[in-house]
């Protein structure tokens, strides 16, 4: 097996481990999108019995879709490669994704069918978590560390672009660099322009508030999982910048490879301090009520849509992080001009 091709796995493994522990990054009260009075509905038999068929599903799904990568290698041009681990991975997202939906929608079932919980309300109660700036929102002052390395990138830009090839790589795989176009300062500018989106994201979502409300126990431990989110990514931002930093280095001489797999590692690391992180602060706290049950806003368990929710960004039900909420035009502005971004970039 080349080492291209066990890369591919691994990182196959990986993306599809997380997949199938998504249900598991949530809150205690909270089942495939669902939400719940207490953490009592995890030993709830019908709720095993639904979680054990997700897993069974994702699993089966995982290994089939890793034998056929295993053995695409030996039907495919080695040319075409990585373009067949690319439509794993979509398939894996898609597949997945439905097994998803079916369980949440087995889950609602489970519950229309108990005892409504006296926790859960459907009073419109929104609490205001993000009033102590100290407590729970990351200061301005954060997104100053941000700028050495964006200068930095700028500065080789600037200053280096005689200097640098006439092919400029625009996609990178995981086997490195499979597109080029005629260099341009379009085309070097790719990565400052993309930092500079990471870096507006990040202050766009520093106030995101809790997206599970009905009184200040109904989310625990909120406000300093916000700020830690903040924290984290900055450091994310910062990682992404190094990174683009070694790219646009590689238009002048060539990086070695090492220096990816360094910053490969690190990113690995994070995401496992994240995980680590998001158990401590989310995971292990117990909500207690009123808790407003809206799983009528949520579509699927995935994705928030509340016209009476002014929230742009909000706390994802399922998963680390935040989502949008999709009934605010704004959030489909800031959507459709990050695909814009993205694609006018990687022309």
């Amino acid at each position: 097996m080349s080492g291209n091709n066990l890369i591919f796995i691994c990182t196959y493994i990986l993306v599809a481990c997380l997949f199938i522990l998504q249900p598991w990054f949530s809150r205690t009260n909270v089942l495939f999108g669902v939400v719940f009075g207490d953490e009592a509905i995890w030993q709830h038999a019908q709720a095993a019995t639904i979680r054990r068929r997700y897993l069974i599903e994702a699993i089966s799904t995982a290994l089939a879709l890793l034998l056929i990568l295993f053995i695409l290698p030996f039907f495919l041009p080695k040319g075409t490669v990585t373009a067949g681990f690319n439509i794993t991975l979509f398939a894996l997202f898609f597949i997945d994704s439905f097994i998803f939906v079916l369980a949440n929608r087995r889950t609602r079932i489970l519950k229309h069918s108990m005892v409504p919980s006296a926790q859960l309300t459907t009073d419109k109660i929104i609490v205001e978590v993000g009033k102590s700036d100290r407590e729970s929102v990351l200061s301005l002052r954060w997104f100053l560390i941000l700028i050495p390395l964006f200068s930095a990138t700028l500065a080789v830009v600037w200053f280096g672009y005689p200097y640098m090839a006439e092919s400029i790589p625009t996609h990178f795989g995981i086997a490195g660099p499979d597109r080029w176009v005629p260099k341009s300062w379009h085309s070097v500018l790719s990565p400052v322009f993309i930092e500079m989106l990471l870096g507006i994201l990040i202050l766009f979502i520093r106030r995101a508030p809790a997206s599970v409300k009905g009184n200040p126990n109904a989310a625990p431990g909120y406000a300093r999982y916000r700020k830690m989110m903040g924290i984290f990514l900055i450091v994310f931002c910062l990682l992404s910048e190094l990174l683009f930093l070694l790219i646009v280095i590689g238009f002048i001489t060539p990086v070695r490879t090492l220096l990816y797999i360094i910053v490969t590692l690190v990113d690995l690391g994070f995401l496992t301090a994240m995980i680590l992180l998001y158990n401590r602060f989310v995971r292990s706290k117990r909500a207690t009520g009123p808790i407003l049950d809206d799983d009528d806003k949520w579509i699927w368990g995935l994705f928030y849509f509340n016209r009476s929710d002014p929230s742009i960004f909000v706390e994802k039900r399922v998963g680390i992080g935040y989502t949008v909420n999709m009934a605010r035009p704004i959030a489909w502005i800031v959507l459709v001009g990050i695909i814009a971004i993205a694609i006018v970039f990687s022309r």
